[in-house]
């Protein structure tokens, strides 16, 4: 496992009621696919691994609420808290073409498609219908709305994407 490379899925947050439960603010859409009995991970600064049984996850309120194997108690519970939730790549569902993990996308270098350095994207911000790309040059940031008309290429070899912008949406960059 020592090998493996990890991708954040979620977030432990409080805890819930007082029997083990917790909030998990989810990074993308994978840890809704999970299921009873699956396993996710939580690592340690010194490269440590521990699995964690998946024993119920349910959408509550905005956020997910999940209970693990072995955390039977709010105490056990709050010792989560903070932690950050971890797949093997290898795990990740198969996405379709033109579809990427939030982990592919940052640090990506974006450019217009007229050869326009705008920055690298430092963020994936999900609103609900699209989500949005935070773009980062020196102190200045733009917004990119992650839609078709606007996002024309993304090549993770090269490490760059391409964009058309909307007009009105940045001035001198």
């Amino acid at each position: 496992m020592v090998d493996r490379r990890w991708v954040a899925v979620g977030r432990i947050g409080r805890a819930h009621g007082t029997h083990g439960a917790v909030h998990i603010a989810a990074s993308g859409e994978t840890l809704g696919t999970r299921a009873p009995g699956d396993k996710l991970y939580l690592r340690s600064p010194t490269g440590e691994v521990r699995a964690l049984a998946l024993e119920e996850l349910k959408w509550h309120r905005r956020m997910w609420l999940g209970r693990f194997a072995g955390v039977d108690t709010r105490e056990m519970a709050e010792e989560l808290g903070g932690e950050e939730l971890f797949l093997p790549e290898d795990e990740l569902p198969q996405l379709e073409d033109g579809e990427y993990y939030y982990y592919q996308l940052i640090g990506l270098e974006v450019e217009t498609t007229d050869g326009t350095f705008l920055g690298v994207l430092r963020k994936v911000i999900p609103t609900g219908s699209n989500d949005v790309y935070m773009v980062v040059k020196d102190d200045r940031e733009v917004l990119v709305p992650a839609i078709e008309d606007v996002i024309r290429s993304i090549d993770l070899k090269t490490g760059r994407m391409r964009v058309t912008l909307p007009e009105g949406l940045i001035d001198d960059f």
